[in-house]
């Protein structure tokens, strides 16, 4: 009888470690268990809540605060403009709350998108970067990201997605994703009782050695989380390292060339939308400000016409998740009144 308790218990000890690296190795998979509600999602407390375990951060009811509603799509849509967004994690919105006659989003640097531009209709394109990531992805690799792997036009029949373009990532990365350990990670230690002793340790940290996690960083009056790599002076990504003038010249050179690009091949006009980083809204005097999104926007050469939102985005640091670095359902619905409006002008 023991010998048979024995085995039975090392044979679902075998079975559950299987079907957890099985989970680990796929983010489909665990995707599916997520949706079901069979596992708990590694994300549903907030990014930076998920680096730091503070408890003070966490958001419960996170899905609701970032959630947009019926009501935000708009009341009427144009009859002349079509629509076109490229953006990232900020703009992952339903096309249905722009007000497009035909609106299409993709996600940037993930795919590319066949169209075929209606004639009739007054075709515009909107670009939307976060400010940390200008230096990066409008100077060495702005071709890839929205002329490789942007809009691409043909002439006959309707939108087609292409597959993501192949890269040099090792067969077994390729296969099964590049996150494994974080997703292993999660499903292991991301039960309520592991976030608890997560939570007491993290506080524990804050409290007598003024620290948090490597990753992300507390305000000064401890209101706000922010990613370190956008918070930290020393990063390319902040707000607070110099930029010098040549660096913006070639920022704006790009950005020209995007939109002579998109004209060229039938776009009516391509707009840029820069959304500032938490920090630069919530803790913009951290550092010495590089007032880079301002140097673009009043650039005497540039031509690309710009969605000015950084005024209105930093009178309101309440519009970011206090748990996560992205902004909330406020912010995005600030980005849709201003690309609608767009909309709704343009003849």
């Amino acid at each position: 009888m023991m010998h048979f308790t024995n085995t039975f218990i090392r044979l679902a000890l075998l079975v559950a470690s299987l079907g957890i690296l099985m989970v680990g190795m796929s983010d489909k998979l665990q995707k599916k268990l997520n949706d079901r509600g069979w596992i708990p999602n590694q994300y549903r407390f907030g990014d930076l809540y998920n680096v730091t375990n503070l408890e003070r951060f966490k958001e419960l009811n996170m899905d609701l605060e970032d959630a947009l509603t019926e009501a935000d799509k708009p009341a009427t849509r144009s009859d002349e403009v079509d629509l076109y967004t490229i953006g990232d994690s900020f703009t992952t919105m339903d096309t249905g709350f722009y007000a497009g006659n035909q609106n299409h989003h993709i996600w940037l640097g993930l795919n590319v998108e066949t169209v075929h531009l209606n004639s009739e209709k007054q075709s515009i394109l909107v670009i939307e970067v976060i400010e940390r990531t200008i230096q990066e992805r409008l100077k060495a690799s702005y071709r890839k990201l929205y002329i490789e792997k942007g809009f691409q036009t043909d002439n006959p029949g309707s939108v087609v997605k292409t597959a993501k373009a192949p890269g040099t990532t090792s067969f077994w990365l390729s296969k099964f994703n590049d996150q494994i350990n974080q997703r292993l990670e999660f499903l292991l230690f991301n039960s309520i009782t592991f976030l608890k002793i997560k939570e007491l340790k993290a506080e524990i940290m804050l409290k007598w050695f003024g620290r948090t996690h490597p990753g992300a960083v507390i305000s000064r009056d401890h209101q706000f989380l922010f990613y370190e790599v956008e918070a930290n002076p020393a990063s390319v990504l902040s707000p607070f390292q110099a930029i010098d003038d040549a660096s913006i010249d070639s920022v704006v050179t790009n950005m020209n060339i995007i939109r002579n690009y998109y004209r060229g091949v039938g776009f009516k006009e391509v707009y840029f939308c820069f959304i500032p980083n938490k920090v630069t809204v919530c803790e913009p005097d951290r550092f010495v400000y590089n007032n880079q999104i301002s140097r673009i926007e009043m650039h005497p050469k540039l031509e690309v016409p710009v969605l000015s939102i950084q005024d209105t985005l930093r009178k309101h640091p309440e519009w970011f998740h206090k748990s996560d670095g992205h902004w909330n359902v406020q912010g995005k619905r600030l980005w849709l009144q201003t690309v609608n409006r767009l909309v709704s002008h343009t003849n």
